[in-house]
């Protein structure tokens, strides 16, 4: 072993074949499902999958054809060690061990020992930890025994990767060279357990900013200070009240709306625009949508067949759930427990379906990949996969009449599956619950820190434009949010208002975060857009084709009955500039363009109204300069307005949020 390799992790005295050297073939990859870990294997050689069953593969190494692939006599020269050294003998997946290496060396001396399966005292593996070094990192691992802890470093052992090596790259020893700026994780595997540790590299200096004391903004600012981000200024007044209304109301502000958000304090008018709309039925609308949508129902005009009668029902539980004012936990209980609220999960027949449902919806996790093996990048085991499966079996006839607990079987034998909740948090539910409270209890109790997380990750994407986790329903140790210490922070503030979400609402929309522009901090072009991806700046976001549709009856205060845009955005934009769903609505006696021209006859006045009402802001000076002559000249000037109304609403501002 040369003198930068790592000592073996573990003392003399003790050794287990699955904590030693099943690790070493998940690193170098023999048990992958491409080489000897697929469903037959390679070369006569079959290994389990990620090398999940030790003892299967200790006998496949040991005792398969007589053991040819050992030789106690002269270990070296071992088939185990020469193949994938591609010493003297073909081997398809490369060259995979060197003389020197860890890997070389460690099942070298396994070898030499006798190949043995365990030595000692029988360990359980109980967790690891990424612990920083002079160099990079170590991984340390805890193991139980008879009550004993213990503690080693099998750094040499675990599988280590980057989650972005332009960043950083880290070896098989832990080492790290940092490469560029910004932010990478060094994501570490070992068993069943995964950890991390964040690498970072300024992309240049601060400049001194006054940060508002605001928890969320000295959070975030402190963020950007370690990056090297500066970040953007506050975004114009009629650009911050437009994303407010329709972040809030799902509308822009009317004329009214926006001459009263002017004339406030400026150290006013969010917070008090905020704690007006927040009481409003449009509110209520707007959220019962997001949940709707957090919780897979579809839009009335994207029902599947067959499900528009359900899912109608569902989107008026939504509403009555925020007309009610109830917290996201209650909302969740109903979805548990009412029958109408049940019918979301419950129209999946298969009990399997509904776990993995419950799983990504309520608590932003995968449980998927499990239902059919075991996967070292999942922290869900197939055993765990079917017990948290079998809560969610339907009720079945008890043999002396009425209804007993359903069951779930395996497939392979025919053995009942004990239900057990999946192993987060202190998952030993009280006494006396039925199904469904246990499920409640366990999601929100046991799991409530994970469900405070995936909802506010999932409110905070509709706030911001992007989640801090992208992938919502991807909550894991290798996908982690875009910035942890502000996910932390709201978790913190949900859990302490009891998942009040107003309340997480208008912490958030009143910080320094929300109002910051979306205008590029910078005019060249920046490889990555650093500031983009480190909330340094907002990111301008097209309206969906329902918000557009909505907007644009709002804005003309009238019903258009035209479906909404599709969803490809080439689509969009042909079917907004060609379908007339904007003209039949300027078409439409009575609307509020046609009101300008009933009541304003100065031409200047007529361009500022249509302005503010569908833009919500002033025109500028070369705006005006370019399209009050075209009002002042015509003969039909209520015609030429239409005409500019359609091109304002056909615009990219009137369709994106910036």
């Amino acid at each position: 072993m040369t003198g930068s390799e790592r000592e073996p992790a573990a003392a003399a005295d003790t050794f287990d074949f699955g904590h030693r050297i099943s690790p070493l073939l998940a690193k170098v990859g023999c048990s992958a499902a491409e080489c000897h870990g697929g469903a037959t294997g390679q070369g006569g050689f079959k290994l389990s999958l990620f090398a999940d069953s030790p003892r299967l593969d200790y006998e496949a190494i040991t005792q398969e054809l007589g053991g040819r692939r050992l030789d106690y006599s002269d270990p070296a020269n071992s088939l185990l060690l020469r193949k994938p050294m591609k010493q003297g003998v073909k081997h398809k997946g490369g060259r995979l061990l060197a003389k020197g290496e860890f890997a070389y060396e460690e099942l070298l001396a396994w070898i030499e020992r006798g190949t043995p399966f365990q030595i000692g005292m029988e360990e359980t593996l109980s967790g690891i930890e990424l612990v920083s070094s002079d160099k990079g990192f170590v991984l340390k691992a805890r193991f139980e025994s008879s009550g004993r802890t213990t503690e080693r470093d099998v750094t040499g052992l675990a599988v280590l990767n980057s989650s972005n090596e332009l960043v950083a790259t880290v070896d098989s020893l832990g080492r790290v060279e940092k490469v560029g700026s910004g932010e990478a994780w060094i994501l570490a595997r070992y068993g069943k357990f995964n950890a991390r540790q964040p690498v970072r590299q300024p992309f240049g200096e601060t400049k001194r900013v006054a940060i508002s004391s605001h928890p969320l903004d000295r959070v975030w600012h402190e963020r950007l200070r370690q990056l090297g981000l500066n970040p953007a200024p506050a975004a114009r007044p009629e650009v911050l009240v437009r994303r407010l209304y329709f972040d809030l109301m799902g509308r822009s502000p009317n004329p009214y709306e926006l001459s009263k958000f002017e004339q406030m304090a400026t150290n006013q008018r969010v917070p008090e625009t905020v704690d007006r709309l927040i009481t409003t039925p449009e509110f209520d609308r707007v959220f019962a949508r997001h949940f709707g949508e957090f919780f897979e129902i579809p839009e009335a005009s994207k029902d599947p067949r067959n499900a528009d009668g359900r899912n109608s029902r569902l989107r008026k539980l939504f509403e009555d759930s925020m007309t009610e004012k109830k917290s996201v936990s209650e909302l969740t209980r109903v979805i548990l427990t009412d029958p109408v609220g049940e019918s979301v999960w419950k129209h999946y027949a298969d009990p399997r379906d509904r776990s993995e449902y419950i799983g990504r919806t309520m608590l932003g996790i995968r449980i998927g990949c499990a239902r059919c093996h075991n996967h070292p990048l999942d922290r869900w085991t197939n055993a765990e996969h079917l017990q948290f499966s079998a809560w969610f079996s339907d009720q079945r006839p008890a043999p002396g009449g009425g209804m007993m607990a359903g069951k779930l079987f395996l497939p392979d034998s025919g053995k009942a599956v004990t239900p057990q909740l999946l192993p987060i948090g202190n998952n030993l539910p009280p006494g006396g619950l039925t199904p469904a409270e246990t499920i409640g209890w366990f999601v929100l109790e046991s799991a409530g820190d994970q469900f405070a997380r995936n909802m506010v990750n999932r409110i905070l994407g509709k706030l911001i434009g992007k989640p801090l986790v992208d992938l919502p329903d991807d909550h894991r140790v290798t996908n982690p949010a875009t910035h942890e210490p502000i996910l932390d922070l709201l978790v913190e503030r949900f859990q302490q208002d009891r998942t009040d979400f107003r309340k997480l609402v208008r912490f958030i929309v009143t910080s320094q975060l929300y109002a910051i522009s979306s205008e590029p901090l910078r005019a060249e072009s920046v490889s990555g857009d650093p500031e983009l991806r480190y909330l340094a700046r907002r990111e301008a976001r097209p309206l969906t084709p329902s918000q557009f549709k909505a907007a644009v009856e709002s804005v003309l205060g009238v019903r258009i009955n035209r479906p909404a845009p599709p969803d490809s955005p080439l689509a969009q934009q042909l079917y907004i500039m060609n379908s007339g769903l904007i003209q039949a609505g300027l078409k439409t006696p009575g609307s509020q363009v046609d009101a300008i021209f009933d009541f304003q006859p100065a031409p200047a006045e007529q361009l500022k109204e249509l302005y503010r009402l569908i833009l919500a802001r002033n025109p500028r000076p070369e705006e005006i300069k370019s399209f009050l002559p075209l009002l002042q000249q015509s003969k039909n000037a209520r015609r030429a307005g239409i005409d500019l109304a359609f091109a304002l609403l056909a615009s990219r501002e009137f369709g994106s949020l910036r």
